[in-house]
């Protein structure tokens, strides 16, 4: 849609401008916008990762310490030999004692580990208050966690809930395979870290606001984490697969505008991420941006009132015009118009332009009131003439009842395929009729002539079903269907006739062949007469006038004997293309 040809020039203009000035407004502060916001997040960001990367390196030194810990107590178990299923029932308890006692010198020894699990085939019963516990190995199958130690020798195990002496608390596990000497598996050693004392150094030193953070494994996992950090599995996957130690980015948020991502996982198996909201990131590029907003409503404001003042007084002498123009059919007259005449650019051309306009406009109102008399008495003379037809098919209907009272059946036959032709043969008025119908005339004329005939006359007529759907003009097979009968058939005392319509591509092709004299000298020169040549050359006209090249008959004697007549038309599947190719409003000439 065009809005210069739609809306009022004022207002198009006015509002043109305004909105070009807003759009300017909003593009000038959503890039302040974004510039400040950039450099405010790579501030941020600076400062956030130097602090992740010291904070990795501490909790990478502490874990690892857990990591050695399990290590050597694996390794001195294996010194120490416990087998379960020892017959010496003294060695099977020494050995089982200095075990315990081994396992449990890690946990005093540091306050980080609160327990340890020991998960062995047919364990003993031990003390549930004891810092060390032996539980069955086939229970830890069952346990939610067991497919990620079953992937490594080792892994760290996410925050769980195990019970203790004061109660349930949450710890965060290191499992490790135990193989003996042989190297054969035979257990689990499990180190429960207090899950506090990790979220402690993930927290560090920070002061104020809650921080957002996560610890992840090396395998993405996530170990622990502080405050209320929300990461889909994707989002945690799209960090995990960066190859950079420590970097960026700005994450998307549906639930709002998203969050700054920091992570670090320098000289670690450990990633540390922190998640800070945008919002808190970008409060000084917003306040920025209100202000711009501010001052540029205002100056939008100033320039909106000139703009007004302007757009009024360029459109005063169009509004002027208008007015006296919707003026017009109320009095009748364009004569009596008070346009100024003060104008010497180019609304005084406008209104010189419409004076002279109203004065041709009031010529011709009077000659259209002339010509709509004659139509109304042509209009008159058209409905008495619809009554002939109407006069005609009574007319025939009666005489078709006569002969039947008559006796006369070959005259009664006569009349009713007269009468059949003759509807067909007007179309009410149609133009174009479909082939079916036009084939249903030819019949009906053929069939008369049958009954004058006899067993003389023999004619076939070749199409195939879907052909009889498209459209033709009426009127246009039957006149060399009749030129064949007077013309080439007369002085015989028998005679054929074959038609047949066949489709190639976007035209369809007309043969009439019969067997007689074939053309005569002269056949094309048009005759002052109604039959035979007169509706060929009608025919060929009409054609010609309605579609031209390379459209059109083709009239030739035959090698045996007759005349072949071949018509050339386009395909015209609807009324629609019948109108787009005539050109021409359903009037037969």
């Amino acid at each position: 849609m065009n809005l210069f040809k739609r809306v009022r020039i004022d207002r198009l203009f006015f509002r043109s401008f305004a909105s070009f000035l807003s759009l300017l407004l909003l593009v000038f502060t959503w890039i302040s916008y974004s510039m400040t916001s950039r450099e405010l997040a790579n501030t941020s960001s600076y400062y956030q990762r130097d602090m992740l990367n010291e904070l990795n390196k501490q909790i990478d030194i502490q874990l690892k310490s857990i990591e050695q810990m399990s290590l050597a107590a694996s390794r001195n178990m294996n010194t120490i030999g416990y087998d379960p299923f020892e017959k010496d029932l003294l060695q099977k308890h020494i050995r089982r004692e200095d075990m315990l006692q081994m396992l449990a010198r890690i946990t005093y020894s540091t306050t980080m580990v609160q327990s340890i699990y020991l998960y062995l085939d047919n364990p003993s019963q031990t003390d549930p208050q004891a810092p060390v516990q032996i539980f069955d190995m086939k229970h830890v199958r069952d346990e939610p966690w067991y497919p990620e130690i079953q992937k490594s020798d080792f892994a760290w195990i996410g925050e769980r809930t195990l019970p203790t002496n004061k109660g349930p608390q949450q710890f965060i596990s290191f499992a490790r395979k135990l193989y003996n000497n042989s190297d054969k598996y035979y257990g689990l050693l499990m180190l429960n870290v207090k899950a506090s004392a990790i979220e402690s150094m993930v927290r560090g030193e920070s002061e104020g606001r809650e921080k957002n953070r996560l610890l992840l494994d090396a395998s993405g996992r996530t170990i622990a984490t502080i405050g209320k950090p929300t990461l889909s599995e994707d989002e945690l996957g799209l960090i995990s697969s960066k190859d950079i130690a420590s970097n960026y980015i700005h994450l998307p948020d549906e639930r709002g505008d998203g969050a700054l991502l920091v992570w670090s996982k320098v000289q670690s198996d450990w990633m540390l991420i922190e998640i800070t909201p945008w919002r808190d990131i970008v409060h000084g590029s917003i306040r920025l941006a209100y202000i711009l907003v501010s001052v540029g409503l205002t100056a939008i404001c100033i320039t909106a009132f000139f703009t007004l003042f302007l757009s009024r007084q360029f459109t005063k002498p169009i509004r002027l015009l208008l007015a006296r123009m919707g003026r017009v059919p109320a009095t009748g007259s364009g004569m009596d118009l008070d346009l100024p005449t003060d104008y010497e650019n180019e609304f005084g051309s406008l209104f010189n332009g419409y004076r002279r306009q109203m004065e041709r406009i009031e010529e011709l109102l009077q000659s259209l009131q002339s010509q709509h008399k004659r139509k109304r008495e042509a209009e008159i003379l058209a409905l008495q003439a619809m009554i002939n037809p109407h006069f005609l098919y009574n007319t025939l209907d009666q005489l078709n009842w006569i002969a039947i009272d008559s006796g006369q059946e070959k005259i009664s036959t006569i009349v009713s395929l007269m009468g059949k032709m003759f509807r067909i043969g007007l179309s009410n008025g149609e133009t174009v009729i479909p082939i079916r119908d036009e084939l249903t005339h030819v019949e009906c004329y053929l069939q008369i002539q049958k009954i004058r005939w006899g067993e003389r006359l023999t004619y076939s007529i070749e199409t195939e079903e879907e052909l009889k759907d498209l459209y033709i003009s009426r009127l246009t097979i039957q006149p060399f269907v009749e030129n064949a009968f007077i013309h080439g058939f007369h002085g015989r005392r028998a005679g054929e006739v074959h038609i047949a319509l066949k489709h190639k591509e976007n035209e369809l092709e007309i043969i009439i062949t019969d067997n007689g004299v074939g053309l005569q000298p002269g056949w094309d020169v048009p005759k002052p007469r109604k039959t035979g040549g007169y509706g060929v050359r009608n025919v060929m006209d009409r054609i010609a006038a309605y579609f031209g090249e390379p459209y059109g008959v083709t009239m030739r004697d035959r090698d045996e004997g007759g005349t072949e007549v071949i018509l050339l038309l386009p395909v015209l599947r609807n009324k629609t293309e019948v109108e787009e190719a005539f050109h021409v409003e359903n009037t037969y000439h």
